[in-house]
């Protein structure tokens, strides 16, 4: 009953044309509610997904003849209680099948969302079901599914590093992602709420246990099997320190993982694309991809 609920709303979600939509699970869905779909627009970021109950990848096809053979999961970020759907999501999937890359935009359940246990577990369900789906969808849609890589934004960047710290196998196929990029990712979590408050209190909650601050405090989980990661930061970021960045990219030199670091004098928080950004951060999406042909 609930696959069949999932793919009743699949079905009749109107959001974009252009892309092709594949559910996330091809099975009963963890921690299902069947609340709709709700989007929210604004006027300098696009549509905003403000609950989700049916995870879903927006693919776009590389440009004809210019295709990598790699693909990337995109997860937009805002603060485990949005999701910044064009802004942090469609803009940049457009921008990397324009340079060969198959690309993936994740909708997943929003923690803010959601009660018990599910709160702190469904969105990292959804992304590790998400990478492994993708590989799944390797040899129908011309990718190698040993070039599958994820891209995080701020709350998202902390939901594509716990994929990347926190993997699983099931039937064979992994949920590590190959490579990682993280953009002004939120990766500490701890008592002192010093990584991101908001996305800290709706992910785990007022009161979390030491576990759960220890299993999403990012860098204290990076090992010698963490994906080599580009971590992209603003230094003037205010909204998420650049902290969050240098701690995990400590952690990964430590451990003799592949780790580059752009640090930006200036651009601030969320600046997507960074298109209409003054200065070198409006480059940045030039400096993924020749990053991106090196994995």
């Amino acid at each position: 009953m609930r696959l069949f609920l999932a793919l009743g709303l699949l079905l009749t979600l109107p959001l974009y044309s252009q892309d092709t939509i594949f559910p996330v699970y091809t099975t009963d869905i963890p921690c299902f509610t069947d609340r709709p779909l709700l989007v929210r627009y604004d006027s300098a970021i696009g549509a905003m997904l403000t609950d989700v109950s049916v995870p879903q990848l927006h693919y776009y096809a590389p440009v004809p003849r210019a295709g990598t053979g790699k693909a990337v999961m995109i997860v937009p970020g805002g603060g485990y209680a949005i999701e910044a759907w064009d802004h942090e999501g469609v803009d940049i999937a457009r921008y990397l099948s324009a340079h060969g890359y198959h690309a993936f935009v994740l909708s997943h359940r929003l923690p803010a969302r959601l009660t018990g246990s599910c709160q702190s577990t469904a969105a990292l369900s959804d992304a590790q079901a998400g990478i492994r789906r993708i590989r799944t969808l390797a040899d129908s849609l011309g990718y190698g599914n040993d070039h599958v890589g994820i891209m995080g934004f701020s709350a998202g960047g902390h939901l594509a590093g716990s994929a990347s710290v926190h993997a699983e196998i099931a039937d064979g196929v992994t949920t590590r992602p190959d490579f990682s990029i993280l953009v002004y990712p939120v990766t500490r979590m701890n008592r002192e709420r010093n990584g991101h408050p908001g996305s800290q209190l709706n992910l785990l909650g007022e009161a979390p246990s030491e576990e759960a601050l220890r299993y999403y405090n990012l860098p204290e989980n990076v090992d010698s099997l963490t994906p080599p990661t580009l971590l992209i930061h603003a230094s003037d970021d205010t909204g998420v320190l650049p902290e969050n960045s240098l701690a995990y990219y400590r952690a990964l030199v430590e451990h003799g993982v592949g780790a580059d670091l752009r640090m930006y004098a200036t651009g601030g928080h969320g600046f997507g694309s960074a298109r209409e950004r003054p200065g070198p951060v409006a480059g940045w999406l030039e400096e993924v991809t020749t990053w991106l042909a090196a994995q």
